[in-house]
């Protein structure tokens, strides 16, 4: 470690890495900008000998904006003890919600808290919903391990929980001979990644595939491709509240608007959390809180790693216009690689992809910021996620950002602190982390189940866990003689609240009928779709907060967007109006 530390100061001066236990080392000095923070953080993740970096490194004097979590312990003392359970999953995105229903296998009590106000509102709904083969990721790692295992599952996955789930593959073809060796590379790649199916295809292979090729007019520049059938695309929301439903039918707890503050600790053991609604007694916490996973590492005690975050800004397309190709495609040009726009070499980011309900989604974008709150977008990000030719800014209906949550090494972390048994970082869950979260969850269940047994307490198996979960009404989906049958069974699916979508009253009302029902505007859109059109609820908003106030018993003044602080209506402008 000697020469490591000798390295990094010699090329960062002014800057000291100090060595801790187990190849950990910390980072502190003042840089003069955010580039040179991230760019000393990943230099040293890459020495020989260092496995986890923690960053105290500082922008001219100025630390990194963080999260005053003051106040929230202020409001936990005050209440004390409000409940105790076997396991405390930290975070409801997608890899909260899949440890959570992993654990549900077991005879554990599981509870999951959640910052926010619904499951999916944080990273987990910023995604494209890519399930990603496997074929671009860092062989031997933890990524590389646990993206193809989940992709494998993912399957299994929509036919238990009523997701939809595309597997339209991906294609890389060239146009050149000369590019062959990259296209040969590539499949060496995936093969070394256990990819299964990849291969490389002729031009003629190619063009029976992609029929893309020949709307687009360029089937006669195709020389060869590589192929990835495994390639699956999912509406990322959709998994994460079937997750949780789930997992709530099988008895774990979902505690929204619930921030952790601190880990309780004692004799080297987890027994709980503080959060703001109250101190919640745990044997095991399982850390799944996404850019704030190192917050929470750093609350029991162990702070080993640092997120820094990694913006990614993405455009949706209005459903008319339709995409380029039927798979995830792209032509290597020799001109299009050397005028290619730079991107974060750590991060994918880029390209277009269809969701599984019909739009075309451009990026994202990869932009290393210091603030885990800060979601702004701008022309720059917005130009680098559109940077494909054929798309026009007129199509666009949204565009929004989300921030990945990266550490130095720029891998998955998934252990239990060596400091803290029983606490257990399930954390720097970037890309891959969708495609990877089936497995990520058994790996996570697997450690907890491991400790337990270690204390002479194995975890057992739940005898009524039930890993179905059944599909709602999707009126747009049905034929016309279906449709007509329903509305006869039930009116309020003959009345449109969203004619974007044509989602109906039946279908918003369904949602309500839930373990984890709705509480805001956007709850309701992920789970129903309203909003979700080229209006973007415009038209139909109004009706889903007089249907969300009547099932919540709110005033239409207290409904809000998404959660706290978002109020749409301040107050009533007529008497009796609301």
């Amino acid at each position: 470690m000697e020469n490591s530390i000798k390295a990094f100061e010699e090329s960062f001066p002014g800057l000291s890495m100090e060595a801790g236990r187990d190849g950990n080392v910390v980072l502190s000095g003042s840089c003069r900008t955010w580039e040179e923070v991230v760019d000393a953080g990943h230099f040293a993740a890459k020495l020989e000998g260092v496995k986890h970096v923690a960053s105290k490194l500082s922008v001219n004097g100025v630390p990194a904006p963080r999260k005053d979590y003051a106040p929230y312990r202020a409001q936990g003392l005050e209440k004390g003890k409000i409940a105790e359970t076997d396991a405390l999953v930290i975070g409801a995105g997608v890899t909260g919600c899949a440890v959570a229903r992993e654990l549900s296998k077991t005879g554990l009590k599981v509870i999951v808290v959640e910052s926010l106000e619904d499951v999916c509102a944080g990273t987990s709904k910023c995604n494209n919903g890519n399930i990603h083969p496997g074929h671009s990721v860092t062989p031997g790692t933890l990524k590389a391990k646990l993206n193809v295992k989940g992709n494998s599952i993912y399957t299994q996955w929509a036919a238990d929980l009523g997701f939809d789930l595309v597997r339209c593959g991906a294609m890389g073809a060239i146009n050149d001979r000369r590019l062959l060796p990259g296209l040969m590379q590539a499949y060496g790649l995936a093969k070394k990644n256990g990819v299964p199916e990849a291969e490389i295809v002729d031009a003629r292979r190619a063009l029976e595939i992609e029929p893309g090729f020949a709307r687009m007019g360029v089937e006669k520049q195709i020389v060869a491709a590589i192929w990835f059938p495994s390639m699956g695309l999912v509406e990322p929301y959709q998994v994460v509240l079937a997750l949780a439903e789930n997992a709530a039918q099988n008895g774990v707890q979902f505690m929204f608007e619930t921030t952790v503050c601190g880990i309780e600790t004692e004799n080297g053991a987890v027994t709980g959390a503080l959060t703001s609604k109250g101190l919640i007694s745990a044997k095991y916490v399982i850390n799944c809180a996404g850019l704030y996973a190192d917050d929470i590492t750093e609350m029991a005690g162990d702070p080993y790693f640092t997120i820094h975050p990694r913006k990614g800004v993405i455009a949706i397309l209005d459903k008319e216009r339709k995409p380029d190709f039927d798979s995830i495609c792209e032509i290597y040009t020799i001109e299009y690689l050397k005028a290619k726009p730079k991107k974060n070499s750590e991060s994918k980011g880029g390209g277009m992809c269809i969701t599984p309900e019909g739009n075309v989604l451009m990026g994202p974008s990869a932009t290393e910021i210091p603030d885990k709150e800060d979601l702004s977008t701008t022309p720059e990000d917005l130009e680098y996620a559109m940077g494909r030719g054929g798309v026009k800014y007129e199509d666009v209906i949204r565009f929004f950002a989300g921030n990945r949550a990266a550490d130095y090494k720029e891998d998955f972390i998934i252990e239990m602190s060596k400091k803290v048994s029983g606490f257990v970082n399930v954390a720097a869950i970037q890309s891959p982390g969708l495609a990877a979260a089936p497995a990520i969850a058994e790996m996570a269940a697997g450690i907890v189940a491991e400790e337990a047994s270690r204390r002479g307490e194995p975890v057992g198996a739940n005898p009524s866990f039930n890993p179905k979960r059944e599909k709602k009404v999707e009126f747009r989906k049905l034929s016309r003689s279906e449709q007509d049958e329903l509305v006869k069974k039930d009116s309020r699916y003959g009345r449109v609240v969203c004619r974007c979508e044509t989602i109906t009253e039946g279908e918003i009302l369904d949602t309500f009928d839930s373990p984890i029902p709705p509480r805001s505007i956007d709850a309701v859109k992920r789970r129903a779709r309203a909003g979700m059109g080229r209006c973007q609820g415009g038209f139909c908003q109004i009706r889903v907060m007089e249907l969300l106030a009547q099932f919540l018993g709110k005033d239409w003044t207290e409904i809000t967007l998404k959660g706290e602080g978002s109020r749409i209506l301040a107050e009533a402008n007529r008497k009796g109006a609301l």
